[in-house]
């Protein structure tokens, strides 16, 4: 296999991010009573992927989005408490979600016994997000976990991706790939620093410098394990 050193992405990539917001959402609703189906997470989601973008641009705050978010869902779905004091609560519920990836598990495993180094690279906090990867069992296949409040920096600035790549150990750029659902913090970011990107998802219709495109980890695998990409 080509790459000898990956960065993986966490939320909506290692993480089935939205079953997690989906059932963290029921949940919220149910406290005033009320049933909601999958139509009020997704408009959450939908939501929270756009103002992603603004913070990916530094034009708000991760401690306004969290806010942000649930202010517009509101407008759409009332609820009884206010955004203020939902936003934390949200993310304590989020902390404590770990629902893995379909294929992720097997695709780690398969990248590990091929000889390839693993580590996740995430916006997220570390504590936060270190913990849903090893509740979710994922963790075994990782030698090193980088946030941005440990790198100091965010995705996709290049301070952020030369830090982790200083600190992976690694020495060879072109055998180096960063599989991450956005386009232009994960991949084009890691591009423009020289990796291979990996686009996982369809979440964004961003355009992205990706090298590979995949929908599902299986199709990831097949892949990144096809002739056309050996060493």
């Amino acid at each position: 296999m080509k790459f000898t050193t990956v960065f993986f992405d966490i939320d909506y990539c290692l993480l089935d991010t939205p079953t997690s917001e989906r059932r963290i959402i029921r949940e919220l609703y149910a406290q005033q009573g009320q049933t909601v189906g999958d139509e009020v997470g997704d408009t959450y989601r939908e939501i929270n992927r756009k103002l992603w973008v603004y913070l990916d641009a530094g034009q708000i705050t991760r401690e306004r989005l969290y806010v942000m978010r649930f202010e517009r869902l509101f407008e759409r779905y009332p609820f009884f408490k206010p955004a203020e004091e939902v936003a934390p609560w949200f993310l304590d519920q989020l902390a404590h979600a770990y629902d893995p990836q379909q294929g992720a598990a097997h695709l780690l495993e398969r990248l590990h016994n091929a000889g390839a180094r693993l580590f996740t690279a995430s916006n997220g906090i570390g504590e936060v997000m270190n913990g849903r990867v090893a509740n979710a069992g994922l963790s075994k296949w990782l030698d090193g976990k980088f946030a941005a409040d440990d790198v100091g920096a965010m995705k996709p600035s290049p301070k952020y991706f030369d830090t982790i790549f200083k600190r992976s150990g690694a020495t060879d750029l072109s055998r180096t790939l960063m599989v991450g659902d956005n386009p232009v913090t994960d991949v084009n970011g890691a591009v423009e620093y020289g990796m291979t990107g990996a686009l996982f998802g369809a979440r964004y219709e961003e355009p992205s410098k990706a090298t590979f495109v995949a929908p599902t980890m299986a199709e990831l695998e097949r892949q990144l394990f096809s002739d056309e990409v050996q060493a």
